[in-house]
């Protein structure tokens, strides 16, 4: 299991270089230029020049990306040209807030949708199941950016019993976790259902049924832990993107996250901090997915053995 992560390290050094390359280039071949954003009204040419050269912005680009390479391998993602600050501390000032609202929204995904996974497979082709499941095809047709407003119209508009936006309290927290949550419910559900069908029609599961165990036994000791297997990587990947900051919820619901900082980066042209997020984005995913890996190795011994033999 050691040489298996060193490997996967290893990997992502092309996978990290890639997305800082990709990004790096998009900003500086998009129009615009972060310095006009900064000086707005006073921008003259002697004032321009001074700052293209404070911030580097005058050097080539290929100078430009390696200087950030050297200065990211060393944990320093470079300055804020809009807030004349560290994008490290940006990202230490607003991850926090994607972190709880990610962490909130995988909660009540994996709560209701194993629940709601296990029994449509329980009651497989009755009026529950397909009740589930119709409900489960609206989250997952609904995107966030339709979702997001017909909760606020009945919820906050309607009924006012929610604030329409902030990060002040449990009620601000109420809508940006239903909404950013629903898709994640819904794929965990459909797959819960699917691999857990599997699991019972298996042989060894009709012997634990012939030995006289008791239904609840027979699903949490032994159809349970064999059907999570493939629920664990899309709870993986659900987890690396909500981490990695829902651009559309946080940017509705005004949620100072790394979601709505990035837009908000992208619209001021601000290099420094896009190049930082998306670097941000890039390892949080690499580390999800190597954790993911990890547990599929503790949950199931045969890839264990595999990675042994």
């Amino acid at each position: 299991m050691v040489a298996y992560i060193r490997k996967r390290l290893l990997l992502a050094i092309p996978t990290l270089l890639a997305v800082t390359f990709i990004t790096f280039s998009v900003g500086y071949l998009a129009p615009g230029s972060p310095i006009d954003a900064k000086l707005k009204e006073r921008n003259d040419p002697e004032t321009r020049a001074r700052l293209m050269r404070e911030y580097g912005l005058d050097r080539p680009p290929l100078v430009q990306y390696g200087d950030f390479l050297w200065k990211a391998a060393r944990g320093d993602l470079g300055t804020s040209i809009t807030f004349d600050r560290k994008v490290s501390e940006i990202v230490l000032q607003q991850f926090p807030a994607t972190a709880q609202l990610a962490g909130m929204a995988i909660a009540l995904a994996s709560l209701l949708g194993l629940s709601a996974g296990i029994v449509s497979a329980l009651q497989h082709n009755r009026f529950l199941d397909r009740f589930l499941m119709g409900a489960v095809l609206l989250a997952v047709s609904l995107p966030t950016f339709v979702l997001a407003p017909l909760l606020m119209l009945v919820f906050v508009l309607w009924l006012g019993w929610l604030p329409p936006s902030g990060w002040d309290g449990p009620l601000n927290y109420v809508l940006p976790v239903l909404v950013l949550g629903a898709r994640p419910t819904a794929l965990i559900a459909r797959l819960m259902r699917s691999s857990m069908l599997e699991v019972l029609r298996q042989d060894y599961i009709r012997t634990a049924v012939a030995k006289g165990l008791s239904p609840a036994r027979v699903v949490f000791r032994h159809a349970l832990k064999n059907a999570f297997l493939p629920v664990l990587t899309a709870l993986g990947n659900s987890l690396g993107y909500l981490l990695t900051g829902s651009f559309v919820v946080e940017t509705i619901f005004r949620v100072p996250g790394i979601g709505f900082e990035s837009v908000d980066s992208i619209m001021r042209r601000d290099y420094p901090v896009i190049q930082g997020m998306s670097l941000l984005v890039a390892v949080i995913f690499i580390l999800v997915n190597l954790t993911v890996d990890i547990l599929y190795g503790i949950v199931d011994p045969r890839v264990r053995f595999e990675e042994a033999r």
